[in-house]
């Protein structure tokens, strides 16, 4: 069987993700599997997931995905580099994927190789000299290939060039293939067939739940409005702005670096902000320039209220499944002798694992996560050790 990776936030799982499946079994065959490699409570935007990592990971398994696996929470708040490098490994750590598909917008992986084998110092040294990172990586790509480094224009071709680029460090032998995006752009505000996750994610902010009807396989909807019924969603900042307010405000200077990575001076900016400014979006609006881009501040003011240092390790010391489709079952018995980190599926699989400082992170991002949910019977903690994943079976699914 042939095993397909997607690296996906799913927030929330919309008709352009089950596109991207559709398209992706096209390529290399209908009965091909599909691994998500998902981020989980947190997104690579440095935001609250609008909905809980569960309930996305069912929406995904609903509507076509077969297994969805936790991305590391380091790799999740990294910049591309890292969220990719963080992506690949937890592929190759199951020891079975054949494939990794992602969307773009150029839908040429020929271009996008090239463009990944771009020198990585130059990227560092463009660092160094004040870019920010999609500068840097555009400066070093058109060093090599000038029409490449267009590609640079759209944010998925960057994560394409990223995901090529790591299945090269890591010498693996996942293939790499492409989905032409079709539908709206990333982080396009406009309402389409299919729209971006940002569209869906305004329009539930904004309470205009049912015009995400449209937009959404039927089932997912359907798990979207169960968990706004229910209080479990939106989470947002907002909700808890306090609680991270009251911990950042405990940070020096050298505390925060830790978390913002690099010395750019990038800690005074935050620590100044956080000191005159009293919620979260205004700090971040405060701090951003060009040189400090929004989402970059927005991640490294999670890092320091998880207590993330910026340093951390991408790399997965075991897999957590979200959720099982009928054919995620025959990936995890291939998984059971292939996979080269420890795979958690319900809550007895970690107490078997030796208490680490990633299990106790893990735990405690959760327990913070849950503070930003609506509803504050989902507050209490512990929740990380009583979850189990959503099963599917095939009448549960509706592509």
């Amino acid at each position: 069987m042939k095993i397909c990776g997607i690296v996906a936030e799913y927030n929330p799982f919309h008709n352009g993700h089950a596109y991207h499946c559709a398209k992706t079994r096209g390529q290399i065959g209908d009965e091909t599997a599909i691994v998500a490699v998902m981020s989980g409570n947190f997104v690579q935007r440095g935001d609250f997931a609008i909905v809980d990592k569960y309930r996305r990971a069912a929406m995904a398994v609903c509507a076509g995905v077969d297994l969805v696996i936790e991305l590391p929470l380091p790799a999740a708040l990294s910049s591309a580099e890292g969220f990719a490098r963080g992506a690949v490994a937890s592929l190759v750590a199951m020891g079975c994927v054949t494939h990794l598909s992602f969307g773009s917008e150029c839908g040429d992986i020929t271009r996008i190789r090239r463009a990944a084998a771009c020198d990585r110092s130059a990227i560092r040294n463009h660092l160094a000299s004040g870019q920010s990172y999609a500068a840097a990586l555009q400066s070093a790509v058109e060093a090599i290939d000038p029409d490449a480094g267009a590609l640079l224009s759209s944010p998925n071709n960057t994560l394409g060039i990223e995901y090529c680029a790591a299945i090269d460090a890591l010498g693996c032998d996942i293939q790499p293939i492409t989905v032409q995006r079709d539908g709206a752009a990333h982080d396009s505000e406009q309402l389409h067939v299919r729209p971006s996750a940002s569209a869906l994610r305004r329009l539930i902010l904004d309470g205009k739940v049912d015009a995400c009807r449209e937009g959404m396989p039927s089932k997912a909807f359907t798990r979207l409005t169960q968990a706004l019924d229910c209080g479990a969603a939106p989470a947002h900042v907002g909700v808890c702005d306090a609680a991270m307010l009251s911990y950042l405000r405990r940070l020096s200077p050298d505390d925060l670096l830790r978390f913002t990575g690099g010395k750019d001076g990038l800690q005074n900016r935050l620590f100044e902000s956080i000191r005159d400014h009293t919620s979260i979006p205004d700090i971040c609006a405060a701090a951003q320039t060009r040189r400090y881009p929004l989402a970059r501040i927005r991640r490294a003011l999670l890092r320091a209220y998880l207590d993330l240092p910026f340093d951390t390790s991408v790399e997965p010391r075991y897999l957590r499944v979200l959720a099982i489709g009928p054919r995620g079952r025959e990936v995890l018995r291939q998984m059971g002798k292939t996979a080269q980190v420890p795979v958690v599926i319900k809550p007895v699989n970690e107490k078997r694992l030796p208490d680490t400082a990633d299990l106790r992170r893990d735990a405690l991002a959760d327990d913070l996560y849950a503070l930003a949910q609506p509803n504050r019977a989902f507050w209490t903690g512990g929740s990380h050790f009583r979850q189990s994943p959503y099963v599917a079976n095939k009448e549960n699914r509706s592509v």
